[in-house]
């Protein structure tokens, strides 16, 4: 490689090299960003939106809170039985929780769910809900359900999230409601994790493929175009071989004055 055959070259045609890194920049920002006028002022948007996500965790579990003991109580006669010797326990066992939390994974993100959301104004992101496992390598189910909201800012992804967790526990308690759960029977849904900003997390950014590739590509095609003119219209230089180096010319001159 003629390092300072590339160098001449591109001096040679510095003008339009610099036209081309100006048209590379321009083209490469375009590529990025897109240009409009907003109430007779221009803006600037990027063409594409980043995607945050912020996560609350429900707790899917009972009334008197059946975690926080050690053991549970005795078991006590069922209601409205007249057989004394017949006892059903007081807490559900725990697996009852956990296909709880599978099912309202997927009520979440149902039609009545979203309709009261909507009721607080359009809804500007997406909703996600998936149940926890263990994180001990076991993949067991936990009665937690993660509702996920994604938007293009983290304050965005924040507002989706509590309104989602929101949401669904109204529709939970009008649910109830309707159908006369008494309170004792009734699933609980506690909010051990909270949307914040602090939590939330970028989950997709900006591409930087297509901006880097349209640079390249507007840069490689100028210092070809660069060469193609070198090589239609080449520099003439004096081959240093047929040139008389000033010290050999001054003898020639005196003799033609003598003679």
């Amino acid at each position: 490689m003629d390092l300072q055959l590339y160098i001449r070259v591109l001096w040679r045609f510095r003008f339009l090299v610099l036209a081309g890194v100006v048209l590379a920049l321009l083209l490469t920002f375009l590529s990025v960003a897109r240009v409009g006028l907003g109430g007779g002022t221009p803006t600037v948007n990027f063409r594409e939106s980043e995607k945050w996500v912020s996560v609350a965790t429900l707790l899917v579990t009972e009334p008197d809170f059946p975690l926080g003991r050690s053991v549970f109580e005795e078991e006590v006669p069922p209601v409205g039985t007249d057989k004394p010797k017949t006892y059903t326990p007081k807490f559900a066992p725990s697996g009852r929780f956990i296909e709880l939390a599978n099912v309202y994974s997927q009520l979440i993100t149902g039609d009545a769910v979203r309709e009261i959301m909507l009721r607080q104004g359009p809804l500007h992101g997406l909703v996600e809900a998936v149940p926890l496992v263990s994180t001990n390598g076991s993949d067991a189910s936990l009665p937690l359900l993660s509702v996920r909201g994604i938007a293009t800012s983290p304050e965005g992804a924040v507002v989706v999230a509590q309104r989602a967790s929101n949401a669904f526990q109204e529709f939970l308690d009008t649910e109830q409601d309707r159908r006369a759960i008494p309170a004792e029977q009734r699933v609980v849904l506690t909010e051990v994790r909270h949307p914040t900003l602090g939590t939330t997390v970028l989950l997709e950014g900006r591409t930087k493929t297509l901006p880097i590739v349209v640079f390249l590509t507007v840069m490689l095609a100028v210092i070809g175009l660069a060469f193609i003119l070198e090589n239609i219209r080449p520099r003439v230089r004096p081959v240093p071989s047929e040139v008389a180096s000033p010290q050999a010319a001054r003898p020639a001159r005196r003799a033609r004055r003598s003679g």
